[in-house]
């Protein structure tokens, strides 16, 4: 049998959240606290995604564990199976009513507050069903944010000075 057909097989949405549950708390007990759950329903899912894998994906020590480099490959899949299922939802919520969603934008906090009062205003009173997210992010990390799916708009004012625009930017007002 191939690894991807064991892998397709045994490993569970479950066991993967757990896994990033336990790299993100640093312990099998913070996570087990975490999730709600025992310590070693945490260890018996950590050790089935081992033994799937056929490697370790932590490394134990008394002051914690450590995710391996595999460990850390996988969550890096993991981040970006939870991103595609979370946008899934959005899909089928925006299908079954276009009307209710959210919008997550970021941008320079002068260049939001002026949107937020005329822009978001008008689009929330003709969509009262839209939430609007805005968070006030520092250019250098502005399009980290889009790429992590973070925002799903960033803001930005383009001068001549401007460094050459990235891949995806549109200019909406050239004034």
């Amino acid at each position: 049998m191939q690894v991807s057909d064991r892998i397709g097989r045994r490993m569970k949405l479950h066991d993967l959240h757990v896994l990033m549950a336990v790299a993100q708390s640093g312990s099998m007990g913070k996570a087990a606290r975490r999730l709600n759950t025992s310590q070693s329903a945490i260890s018996r899912s950590i050790a089935e995604l081992e033994h799937a894998f056929g490697v370790r994906l932590f490394d134990r020590s008394r002051q914690g564990i450590e995710p391996t480099q595999c460990g850390r490959a996988l969550l890096g899949c993991g981040a970006a199976v939870f991103d595609e299922l979370r946008q899934g939802v959005k899909s089928i919520e925006f299908l079954t009513d276009p009307t209710v969603g959210e919008i997550r934008v970021a941008g320079n906090e002068h260049i939001i507050a002026g949107l937020v009062a005329t822009v978001f205003g008008r689009l929330r009173r003709q969509y009262p069903g839209i939430a609007i997210d805005v968070a006030s992010v520092v250019m250098s990390e502005q399009h980290r944010e889009l790429r992590e799916r973070k925002v799903d708009l960033v803001v930005v004012v383009v001068t001549h000075q401007s460094p050459r625009p990235r891949q995806g930017v549109k200019p909406v007002n050239s004034q």
